[in-house]
């Protein structure tokens, strides 16, 4: 993740879904990032704080909602970050509509954390995860169909199966 931050400008603002305990703060705030975050759990805002510190929590704008129905106006931010969530979390027919609204409410870059199969690849049903199911194509493609053009790519881990994780730096499209 750091490296990836690195190849962007300091003093953005960034929208991470979900928050989680605030895990990518430090980096954020290490580039005098603006940062605002989104969880559906309240119990994970309440381990963010404790997590992060009243200092650390208070300078970013945390709040309780849906990621497929994200209120936020369009191009809100300069960066929207997904980790762990779209791949292993929420099945595949509503990350396709939380990927939509990610594209919508950022204006300039995603970083998004996705598998892919290590040899061919297969489509989830929309009532299961992603995983690493995809073939590094089929994760562009659903990408690009959903507003996001990839540009670079950092691997997170591969699993004893072959299948890898990456944390992918898109660039949002045109409308």
């Amino acid at each position: 993740m750091q490296t990836l931050l690195d190849t962007l400008p300091k003093g953005i603002s960034v929208l991470d879904v979900p928050f989680g305990t605030g895990r990518f703060v430090p980096y954020y705030r290490e580039r005098d990032y603006q940062i605002s975050g989104l969880d559906a759990s309240g119990h994970m805002v309440d381990a963010a704080r404790k997590a992060l510190g009243d200092e650390a929590f208070y300078d970013c704008f945390v709040c309780i909602g849906d990621a497929a129905k994200l209120r936020y106006p369009d191009g809100a931010f300069d960066l929207l970050v997904s980790t762990r969530f779209l791949r292993d979390i929420v099945t595949f027919g509503p990350a396709k509509q939380m990927l939509k609204e990610m594209a919508r409410v950022t204006r300039r870059w995603a970083i998004i954390q996705l598998g892919e199969a290590a040899e061919g690849g297969e489509m989830p049903n929309d009532d299961e995860t992603m995983a690493g199911r995809m073939s590094r194509q089929m994760v562009d493609d659903l990408l690009m169909a959903h507003g996001f053009r990839p540009i670079e790519r950092r691997l997170v881990a591969t699993g004893e199966d072959g299948n890898r994780i990456h944390h992918i730096l898109c660039e949002r499209l045109p409308n």
